[in-house]
C-alpha cells in the first residue's frame, strides 16, 4: 500500500503533501481547528435547510398543493427514488477513483454542484399550468426535475459526509466532526420544521399554499444550497491515491460488500423503511387540534409544536454524544437502544391516545425516546469512519465516497419504500386532499386508521432494524490496533519522499 502516493499537480502538489505528512501532529492533539469545524457544520446546516424542504414537504406539495394524481405520485416518486438510490454507490465509486489536480477528491465538488441542486429545488415547487390534467406530463415533469436534483445532491452529500473521514486521521476527532456535522444538520432542519406554521399563517390570511411553496423553493431550496458551499472551507488531510491499476471499479464495490460494519448498518436502515405508517403532517392536519390557555391551535401548528417538544431532548443529546456512547458501550449500542426506545414508547403512546389534549403526553413520551434517536446519525457516521480505517488496514485502499454513497443509498431506499407504502396506505384509506378542499369529508377509513398507523406503524421498521445490528463485531481492542498500524504505515510512507 502506498498512502498518499501521487499528487497530480506535479512538484508543487508533492511538496504540499510532504509538508502535511511531516507536520501531522499526534492523534491525541487533533488536527482540525474549531473554525474549520464550524464552517463545515454551517455547510451541513445549509444543506439540511434545502434537503428538509424536499424530503419533508415535496410529497405534501404533490398531494395537497399541486394535486398531482396519486397514481403518478406512487409510481414516479417511488421509481425515481429507487433509481436514485441504486445510482448512489456507482457515483461513489467514480468519486473515489477521481482526483483533482491538487490531490483532493471530495472538497472541490462542494463548491459547484450545490448550485445545480438549488435551481432544481426552485423548479420542484412550482406546477406549470400545461401539465394540469395530463398524467404523462405530470409524471415526466416530476421525474426529470427530481432526478437532476438528486444527482447533484448525491455528489454533494457523498462528498460532504466523506469529508468527516478525511479531515482527520484520528478516530476520536472524526467522531467529534460527525457530532458537529449532525448538530449543524439538525439546526438546519429546524427551518423546514417551521413550514407547518407558515401553512397555518398562509391559510389564516388566505395566501395560496402554491405561492408559499414557490417562495420556499427559492429561499430554503436555493438559499440553503448556497449556504452549503461553506463546507468547502474544510480541508482534506487523509490523502490517498491508488496506484494505477491497483483497484478497479469491481474492487471498489467489492470492498464495500466486504465491509461488515457498513453492510449491517445499511441493512438495518433499509429494513426500517418497512414501517406501515402515514406521515405526521397528514395525521396532525386532519385529526389534531390543541386547546392551550384558551386558544385553539390548529393541526399544522400542533405538528410543529410536536416536533419541537419531541425532538428537543434528542438535539441536546448530540452535545454529549461521545459520553453517552461510552456509557452504553459504544456507537453500535446507541443504534440498538434507539430502536428499543421507539418500540416501547410508541406502544405506550397508543394506549394514552391523542384526544382532549392527550397528544401533549404523547409528545413528552416521544421526547424521552428521542434522546438515543437524536444520536443515531452521529453513531452511523462514526461507525463508518472506523470501518473505512479497517478496510484500509485490510486492503490498502480507502473508500470514503463509496462508503458514504452507500449510506445515502440506504437512506434513499428507505425513502423510496416509505413513499410506496405511504401512498398505498393513503390510497387504501381513500384519501383526497382535493376533495376535502372542495368541501367533502374525509373517508371513514382515514378517520379510523390515521392514529394507529401514525403511532404504531413505525414499530415494524424498528423491530427489523435491530436484527442486523446485533451482528456488528468491531471491539475497541481491534480498533486501537488498526489505528496504531495505520499510523506506522503512514509514517513509513512519509520517509519515501
Amino acid at each position: 500500500m502506498l498512502f498518499a502516493a501521487k499528487i497530480y499537480d506535479g512538484c508543487d502538489g508533492m511538496t504540499k503533501l510532504k509538508e502535511f505528512l511531516n507536520n501531522t501532529i499526534e492523534p491525541e492533539k487533533g488536527v482540525v481547528t474549531r473554525r474549520e469545524g464550524l464552517w463545515f457544520a454551517l455547510g451541513v446546516a445549509g444543506q439540511n435547510v434545502s434537503c428538509g424542504l424536499v424530503s419533508g414537504w415535496f410529497y405534501y406539495f404533490c398531494t395537497d398543493v399541486a394535486y398531482y394524481d396519486m397514481r403518478v405520485i406512487a409510481f414516479v416518486l417511488t421509481f425515481a427514488r429507487i433509481w436514485d438510490a441504486v445510482n448512489d454507490p456507482l457515483m461513489g465509486v467514480l468519486i473515489d477513483r477521481h482526483r483533482f489536480k491538487n490531490g483532493e477528491k471530495l472538497r472541490p465538488w462542494l463548491k459547484s454542484v450545490p448550485f445545480a441542486a438549488g435551481i432544481c429545488t426552485i423548479l420542484m415547487f412550482i406546477r406549470p399550468g400545461i401539465i394540469a390534467d395530463k398524467l404523462f406530463l405530470q409524471g415526466a415533469f416530476i421525474l426529470i426535475i427530481y432526478l437532476i436534483y438528486d444527482m447533484a445532491f448525491t455528489v454533494q452529500d457523498v462528498s460532504m459526509w466523506g469529508m468527516t473521514a478525511v479531515m482527520s486521521p484520528v478516530s476520536e476527532e472524526r467522531g467529534r466532526l460527525s457530532q458537529w456535522g449532525r448538530i449543524g444538520g439538525t439546526i438546519g432542519s429546524w427551518l423546514p420544521g417551521l413550514i407547518s406554521v407558515f401553512i397555518s399563517f398562509a391559510n389564516a390570511v388566505n395566501l395560496p399554499e402554491s405561492m408559499l411553496f414557490g417562495v420556499l423553493g427559492a429561499v430554503f431550496g436555493f438559499g440553503g444550497m448556497l449556504v452549503s458551499t461553506c463546507s468547502a472551507r474544510a480541508k482534506e488531510r487523509v490523502l490517498s491515491v491508488p496506484e494505477k491499476g491497483a483497484a478497479g471499479f469491481r474492487d471498489n464495490l467489492g470492498d464495500l460488500f466486504k465491509n461488515r460494519t457498513v453492510m449491517m448498518v445499511l441493512l438495518g436502515s433499509i429494513l426500517s423503511g418497512l414501517s406501515l405508517g402515514i406521515p405526521q403532517v397528514y395525521f396532525f392536519k386532519y385529526k389534531v387540534s390543541l386547546d392551550l390557555f384558551g386558544f385553539t391551535v390548529d393541526g399544522m401548528t400542533s405538528s410543529f409544536i410536536f416536533g419541537i417538544v419531541s425532538g428537543l431532548p434528542g438535539t441536546l443529546a448530540m452535545l454529549i454524544a461521545p459520553q453517552l456512547a461510552k456509557k452504553v458501550g459504544g456507537m453500535k449500542n446507541i443504534l440498538i437502544l434507539s430502536c428499543a426506545a421507539a418500540i416501547i414508547t410508541r406502544i405506550l403512546c397508543y394506549f394514552v391516545g391523542y384526544e382532549n389534549n392527550k397528544i401533549i403526553i404523547v409528545m413528552l413520551l416521544m421526547a424521552v425516546a428521542s434522546i438515543p434517536a437524536g444520536i443515531t446519525g452521529i453513531a452511523m457516521t462514526a461507525l463508518f469512519g472506523d470501518s473505512i480505517d479497517y478496510m484500509e488496514w485490510k486492503t490498502g485502499r480507502r473508500a470514503e465516497a463509496i462508503t458514504f454513497a452507500a449510506q445515502t443509498f440506504a437512506s434513499k431506499i428507505v425513502v423510496a419504500i416509505n413513499t410506496g407504502v405511504q401512498t398505498a396506505l393513503l390510497m387504501a384509506l381513500d384519501y383526497s386532499a382535493e376533495a376535502y378542499e372542495a368541501g367533502l369529508p374525509l373517508s371513514a377509513a382515514f378517520d379510523k386508521w390515521a392514529w394507529p398507523l401514525f403511532i404504531l406503524g413505525p414499530i415494524v421498521g424498528s423491530v427489523l432494524n435491530i436484527i442486523p445490528l446485533l451482528f456488528i463485531k468491531y471491539p475497541n481492542s481491534l480498533k486501537a490496533r488498526v489505528e496504531a498500524e495505520l499510523k506506522s504505515r503512514r509514517e513509513a510512507d512519509t520517509m519515501r519522499f
